[in-house]
């Protein structure tokens, strides 16, 4: 389950590695699954109790009742069960990962996907226990395993992650002129 560098030599001016998730990474993928997992079962819980109170109302409001209470019971059971058989169900989530970085880009190579993540998109890391979260425009965090990278791998990954994105940083301009205010005053 260890991590094996493939090019120490770089790819342009980047590198790569390739890395085994483990146990404790794919739990933290677990936890970030639970606001969700809460999501459903408390909508399911409110949609089954209130199709239960439109019981005892007449005409539209009992078929709603009667249309909303199996949802209900769907989203709450879904909830419930969703977290540790996502897990199981996906075990691309423990597969080799190989990552790449670039100049202008990283990217992730599993044996079912490719994702190519330009610089550009990124708009916050954070160096968490397990992984480096990466925040991105589109509002989705991507994550890079760390829990099995040596003192070394994680070091360069940091540096890397510093550098490119402290140079994406000082090509925008982070003061925006202000508008002119009257010419004649």
């Amino acid at each position: 389950m260890g991590d094996e560098k493939i090019d120490d030599a770089g790819v342009g001016d980047g590198f790569d590695l390739l890395v085994t998730p483990d146990v404790r990474y794919t739990r933290s993928r677990r936890r970030d699954l639970r606001p969700l997992i809460f999501l459903l079962v408390i909508s399911g819980l409110l949609l089954s109790i209130t199709s239960l109170g439109t019981f005892t109302a007449d005409g539209g409001w009992l078929l709603a009742g009667l249309f909303g209470l199996p949802f209900g019971v769907i989203l709450f059971v879904a909830g419930l069960i969703s977290g540790s058989a996502y897990l199981r169900r996906h075990a691309e989530l423990s597969a080799p990962v190989r990552y790449v970085f670039t100049a202008e880009a990283i990217e992730w190579h599993t044996a079912h996907v490719a994702l190519r993540l330009p610089w550009t998109a990124i708009t916050h890391a954070v160096r968490m226990r397990e992984a480096y979260r990466l925040d991105c425009a589109d509002k989705q965090p991507r994550y890079l395993c760390r829990t099995t990278l040596t003192p070394a791998e994680d070091a360069r990954v940091t540096a890397y992650l510093d550098e490119r994105l402290a140079a994406r940083l000082a090509t925008e301009a982070s003061v925006r002129p202000m508008p002119p205010v009257g010419a004649g005053s």
